[in-house]
């Protein structure tokens, strides 16, 4: 196995883990502690990582591409590494004053000065964390290894630690622990690979790259985390704890669907610099499909099955949630399409400046829509603005994209895949006159609706990605079967 495959197979195991950690422990947390101290943590946590953001100054993105163009020279990649390690701690300190500042004059953030104090030590910790450089030197196989399981100590600690609505602060000590064994055994482990040096550093130098890809950052996540903030500032933290329990369903969805897509990023940036155009558009092309294939039915699914989700993962103090969920649904296949167009070809093909144009779009959109849609609609309207921001950024980057890189993607295919989709509610409601249990229901739903979607597009729509699906599968698992064999 080459190493870009194995690296591929480790980045998606490490998705996988970032979806089935929280489904363990968020419906636990979510009943111990309820709606109001779900919303606080996220109300401090969306300020908190406002904060990490701004002392990153964009190092997260930048030092895995500088780092990795100096894999071969220890000397340079030593000097680069302190030069960005440097700056990074700097910044953070200002930033760390400022922060800190805020939650002790501003009245409206001082009931919660533990959680923000927890909050400081998270992005003192950040600043320390050193994951671009273990992705610019390609360890992937070390970062999944020890995500995985730092993730599982932090899990048994909720599980044993957390025991009531009093615990709320315990529970965001402990993401600061886990944050912090990381930065340890990232410390550790960075030795092997690159020094801490003072001499012929030049911190300066990075300030003018920084800037741009700062500023794209600081865009994107205007409309990612501030619905968060504007949400806790105008209504009360029960509404934040809804949206942001609907927000975290989603994201371990769209983890997957990433997850999937992402495989083709690392082929498509290799054959379109060696100029085989033809071979990258082709895949380009199968991305499409394959995103539209799978994007479709888990944004229609999850929609349809909404209140059994919540129930299931949240309780049933979190109803409120599933109005936001519905909401939310059809950004699954938003973002997996917006990640073709802006990550597999604008950011492939240096084109990060219409990037930054479409997160400037989604900004002033966002901030519009979540001022105009919380005071009527509180955690629903937050969900309202980001459905709609996401529509407009992915519209956006599909233009600018096309005009950059004229792949002519198969649109047929997500209307193919609606048509596919459309029994979906008619065995809900079949489902719902046996008067299954939530577990059993939601469980049957999944199976006979993916059997139903998936058999309309093999033998009706004839598409070949599913056969090719299926062969890949079961290719993994007689692979996986005898390597044990072998073990054995």
């Amino acid at each position: 196995m080459g190493t870009v495959q194995r690296n591929v197979i480790y980045n998606v195991a490490l998705s996988l883990s970032q979806v089935l950690f929280p489904l363990l422990v968020f419906p636990y947390v979510s009943r111990i502690l309820g709606p109001e101290r779900i919303g606080e943590i996220a109300f401090v946590d969306s300020i908190t990582q406002w904060c990490i953001l701004g002392a990153a100054l964009g190092i997260p993105i930048y030092g895995v591409r500088e780092i990795a163009k100096l894999k071969s020279d220890p000397e340079g990649r030593s000097i680069l590494f302190s030069e960005l390690l440097i700056l990074h701690l700097f910044i953070t300190v200002l930033v760390s004053s400022l922060f800190i500042l805020s939650f002790h004059t501003l009245a409206v953030l001082a009931p919660y000065q533990t959680l923000f104090w927890i909050g400081t030590g998270i992005l003192f910790l950040h600043a320390s964390l050193l994951e671009w450089f273990f992705q610019g030197m390609g360890l992937f196989p070390y970062i999944t290894v020890r995500t995985i399981l730092v993730r599982t100590a932090t899990t048994l600690a909720v599980f044993w630690m957390v025991r009531s609505p009093d615990d709320t602060a315990l529970y965001y000590l402990l993401t600061l622990l886990g944050i912090g064994a990381n930065v340890a055994l990232n410390g550790w482990y960075a030795r092997r690979f690159v020094r801490f040096t003072l001499r012929g550093i030049r911190v300066l130098r990075h300030v003018k790259p920084l800037f741009y890809i700062f500023s794209f950052a600081l865009v994107t996540s205007v409309y990612t985390l501030l619905d968060t903030m504007i949400l806790g500032l105008m209504v009360d933290k029960a509404a934040v704890g809804y949206y942001t329990t609907a927000l975290r369903l989603v994201k371990l969805v769209i983890a997957l669907l990433v997850a999937v897509s992402t495989v083709m990023v690392a082929t498509l940036s290799f054959r379109i610099h060696r100029g085989d155009r033809e071979e990258a558009v082709l895949l380009l092309r199968k991305s499409f499909a394959l995103t539209s294939l799978v994007g479709v039915p888990l944004s229609v699914g999850l929609f349809i099955v909404a209140p059994n989700v919540v129930l299931l993962f949240a309780g049933g103090d979190f109803k409120p949630a599933v109005a936001a969920l519905r909401f939310l649904a059809p950004t699954i296949l938003m973002i997996g399409l917006s990640n073709i167009f802006g990550m597999q070809v604008l950011n492939i093909t240096n084109n990060e400046r219409l990037f930054l144009r479409a997160a400037l779009a989604g900004m002033a959109i966002s901030i519009a829509a979540n001022l105009l849609l919380i005071p009527g609609f509180r955690s629903t309207g937050s969900a309202m603005a980001n459905a709609l921001t996401e529509a407009v950024v992915c519209t956006l980057l599909a233009v600018f994209a096309l005009k950059k890189f004229p792949f002519r993607p198969e649109w047929m295919a997500i209307a193919k895949a609606m048509l596919s989709a459309l029994p979906m509610p008619l065995i809900w409601w079949l489902l719902k006159q046996i008067s299954l249990p939530e577990w059993s229901e939601t469980i049957v739903m999944v199976a006979l609706a993916g059997s139903v979607y998936f058999a309309i597009q093999r033998f009706v729509w004839r598409n070949p990605l599913v056969g090719e699906l299926a062969t890949s599968s079961l290719s993994f698992l007689s692979g996986q079967t005898k390597a044990k064999e072998g073990h054995g």
